[in-house]
């Protein structure tokens, strides 16, 4: 993982309450260019998802050109995690300036059933939080826990003071499940598999395990599936687009059919926005896929 480091949050935080932004995102670009050479196994993992996701005659140095925008985009992404306590209720659309699909969201308020919200680790997701939240929306999420647990309390409390409640990765189906029956939504990434306990499925036209939780909370509580990309435009703002609902059919879907239902949306998003997928991990080269797949 690049930039994760509690002193160089702490210095972020400052920087952002009182510098400009363009000083501030020039500072964070400038300490991943340093990292992306000598981050050797994030590098290789992102060469390697990108080979599965790029057509296979893209050049070498558009690949390279490519790996490093992930590394940029992933800097610039928990630099605006720094900003998000300058959000208010007023002035959210300064911070995602762009947003396609808000009717979906409304259509599953409307119909009661309980929403997920699910993406790929693209973009800045947690401003994208905050600002579901700050319009309404009760949130709750799933996140993975940092090595270092006082990072983590700065983004806990950070989420707190949007009203976004965060369960993490290991104990959170349960609490997911009560949060869809009390009518809340959740967001989870559903891009990568944490539990070595995924199902075996084709992503991307090669077999690897991926995550089925959304789909198995779909089908027992009758939540609707939202699939939301959140992605950088060319000005170095937010944006976040919400497809139509994908409404589970207890009758004729199974777990692995609705994840791969959920999968095709997935696939395009990434395929849309590749140099904005900050996974630093080689979603196809997993100790439990060994002996698994031949």
């Amino acid at each position: 993982m690049i930039f994760e480091n509690y002193y160089l949050y702490q210095l972020g935080m400052w920087l952002v309450a009182r510098l400009p932004r363009w000083f501030v995102d020039g500072v964070a670009v400038f300490l991943v260019d340093l990292n992306y050479p000598l981050n050797r196994r994030g590098r290789n993992a992102i060469w390697a998802n990108l080979r599965r996701v790029l057509p296979p005659e893209t050049p070498k140095n558009e690949r390279r050109r490519i790996a490093q925008s992930t590394f940029r985009n992933f800097g610039l992404s928990i630099v605006d995690f720094f900003r998000i306590p300058q959000m208010t209720r007023e002035n959210t659309h300064q911070f995602v300036t762009e947003v396609r699909g808000w009717e979906h969201i409304q259509e599953v308020m409307a119909a009661r059933v309980g929403g997920i919200f699910m993406s790929a680790h693209m973009g800045s997701w947690e401003l994208a939080g905050a600002y579901i939240a700050f319009n309404g929306v009760p949130l709750t999420g799933v996140a993975l826990p940092h090595r270092d647990p006082r990072i983590d309390e700065m983004y806990q409390e950070v989420r707190e003071n949007m009203g976004i409640e965060v369960v993490t990765v290991g104990g959170a189906v349960r609490r997911l499940y009560q949060a869809l029956k009390q009518g809340r939504f959740v967001a989870v990434a559903s891009d990568r598999d944490t539990s070595g306990q995924g199902e075996l499925l084709p992503f991307f036209g090669e077999v690897t395990r991926m995550p089925t939780g959304h789909a198995r909370l779909a089908l027992k509580t009758g939540a609707w599936i939202l699939p939301t990309s959140v992605y950088r435009l060319p000005d170095g703002r937010t944006a976040m687009e919400v497809r139509p609902p994908i409404r589970p059919d207890p009758e004729n879907d199974t777990e692995e059919s609705l994840t791969l239902r959920c999968m095709t949306v997935l696939e395009e998003f990434i395929r849309a926005r590749p140099e904005q997928w900050s996974s630093f991990e080689d979603l196809w080269d997993q100790p439990a896929l060994e002996g698994a797949v031949s």
